[in-house]
């Protein structure tokens, strides 16, 4: 039997005090929930029992499985080798994915986060609060909208005799968000799970990004320092006060990975229709171990700068001599093993973070960087010695400007970079980017700017519109400063990496480690692989490539909105 339908109620004082009022909150016990009992003791005669009708072609395997899937679902399994997918939908500076809560479901579009690892969604009490935009949508599970979901009580107000619920304050890169803690079925593609305690409902933020949000599906490395609680009723009443709220707890976060049981996914994407979040799959050929604790990350040992094969090893060689290698290359001085202080583990560190639009490092590293591109362009080094006044990483950037004047040609003259990676196991990986994939097409309009006298006295320059599009290129780099005294100054590898290759991620090996595959991302439909060349480690299950994407001749993608930051916290260590 089920047991009694259980009422609490919960001032929220996020709300202004002239609305505010005692919200009802439900928290029912499902008769469904008492097979997770003897779900273990039936698990091994159920599977046993299908094979068998199987086997009798009673029942098709098809069928069959989805009986399976249906009687594990929400109980928390491990998917293992069975390979399942989503789609990731195509925001040009991000990747958000379809997440359902709560019985009956309600969907959300969220940023899919490899730089987080807990579950967050826009709760529809921000919005009513004024701390969040109309424009988002949001989830509600209370007053019976989901069968499923309950808030975690943290306490009981003795004046106002309500439940306190617990909150905790989580720290990005681009703010501050608080989040009250609930529970509730969590579902993206075909996999599912009960998130006890493991889904928080954002209900302030101070971020400080522009555009919608509806929150996060963290896919990062589990995280062994738990968060702060706080006491939801205190609130934030501005972004200035989340640094001070009153701790009384903390609380160890649930990632969507443990508790559904996937040990292994990958993330890629396709630069003109969705990308595909792949769940499960056989181990990858290559693994490199991760040394991050906080974060995905590896040891980064610097950037080489390959000349086009159509550029001159002679101009190449009086322009750049000191930093050619044999095979004419241009390699980086930053992140150099031998320049690494006493104690130090690892020159730089890097982490892929599929939630970050550009590839960002120190100032002084992308600096260098844009010089030794310049050095091996021929293009640019001819107009630096025009420009001779101009260092060479802004004549980097003004040629590209005028990239409507050589695209596409000019892609076959620009180099190559490759990114040097090593695992903590000491495996090493190249990991290789063309033009079209380092820089970013901006389409805008021309405009005019005149000089005119107001009042034929003082002179005053206006705008004028001429109606005509233009193209304009930018290198999708970006720096930021993010230091650690282990791993060095760390790179962060945005979107562009997710572009070029499938990103793997693994639990299974210790420590956790990642894969990179060239392989074509492929496409998700109904929870398949779909058009994607045959790779066993990349996790595809299709024979169909649907082309290839480093092509030379693949224009630059384009890019509208300002770029996503980092959501990390520059505070912890790699």
């Amino acid at each position: 039997e089920a047991s009694p339908r259980k009422s609490f109620y919960a001032p929220f004082s996020l709300i202004p005090s002239s609305h505010q009022r005692h919200l009802s909150l439900q928290s029912v016990r499902l008769p469904s929930i008492m097979t997770s009992y003897v779900a273990a003791a039936i698990s091994p005669m159920l599977l046993v029992s299908l094979k068998l009708i199987v086997s009798l072609g009673l029942l098709t395997t098809s069928s069959a499985r989805l009986l399976l899937n249906s009687h594990q679902e929400g109980l928390g399994r491990d998917i293992g080798h069975q390979a399942t997918c989503a789609s990731l939908k195509n925001q040009q500076t991000h990747f958000t994915v379809e997440l359902s809560v709560g019985t009956p479901p309600q969907t959300l579009d969220v940023v899919a986060d490899t730089g987080s690892d807990s579950i967050i969604v826009n709760s529809c009490a921000c919005a009513a609060s004024g701390h969040c935009g109309m424009e988002n949508k949001c989830f509600n599970g209370g007053k019976g909208l989901s069968d499923t979901f309950s808030l975690t009580a943290g306490g009981y107000d003795q004046r106002s005799h309500a439940e306190l619920l617990e909150s905790v304050v989580i720290t990005f890169g681009s703010g501050k968000i608080q989040a009250v803690i609930a529970s509730d079925v969590v579902k993206v593609g075909q996999v599912s799970a009960k998130m006890h305690d493991g889904l928080l409902l954002m209900v302030n933020q101070a971020l400080k990004f522009s555009g919608p949000f509806e929150g996060i599906l963290g896919l990062g490395i589990p995280k062994k320092k738990p968060l702060q609680l706080v006491q939801s009723q205190q609130g934030m009443q501005a972004a200035r006060d989340i640094a001070g709220e009153a701790v009384h707890g903390i609380y160890h976060s649930k990632g969507f990975l443990q508790t559904a049981g996937v040990s292994r996914f990958s993330m890629c994407f396709n630069y003109d229709k969705d990308g595909v979040l792949r769940f499960g799959g056989p181990e990858a050929q290559v693994r490199l171990g991760s040394v991050g604790h906080a974060h995905w990350g590896l040891d980064f040992r610097g950037i080489l700068v390959n000349p086009s094969r159509t550029a001159s090893p002679t101009m190449l060689a009086t322009t750049f001599s000191k930093a050619l290698s044999s095979a004419h290359s241009l390699r980086s001085s930053f992140c150099d093993a031998a320049s690494m202080a006493p104690g130090q583990l690892t020159p730089c560190g890097a982490i892929p973070d599929s939630g970050t639009t550009l590839m960002m490092g120190p100032k002084s590293h992308i600096i260098e960087l844009f010089s030794l591109i310049c050095d091996a362009w021929p293009r640019c080094q001819e107009e630096a010695q025009k420009n001779s006044e101009l260092p060479k990483h802004k004549v980097f950037q003004l040629v590209l400007l005028r990239c409507e004047d050589w695209l596409p040609d000019g892609l076959d003259e620009m180099p190559t970079l490759s990114f040097q990676m090593v695992g903590s196991n000491g495996k090493q990986q190249t990991l290789k980017m063309g033009p079209n994939g380092y820089i970013t097409m901006i389409v805008k309009e021309k405009v005019h700017y005149m000089q005119k006298n107001l009042m034929g006295v003082f002179p005053l320059e206006l705008l004028e519109h001429t109606g005509k599009m233009t193209k304009v290129c930018t290198p999708s780099f970006g720096s930021a400063k993010y230091h650690t005294k282990l791993n060095g100054p760390l790179w962060i590898l945005g979107t562009p990496l997710f572009y070029e290759y499938q990103v793997g991620y693994d639990l299974t090996s210790s420590p956790p480690s990642l894969s990179f595959s060239d392989s074509p991302c492929g496409a998700c439909e109904d929870g398949e692989i779909k058009d994607a060349a045959p790779n066993a480690t990349a996790f595809l299950t299709k024979s169909r490539s649907i082309g290839r994407r480093s092509s030379a001749r693949r224009m630059p993608r384009e890019l509208s909105g300002p770029p996503r930051v980092p959501d990390l916290d520059t505070t912890l260590p790699l």
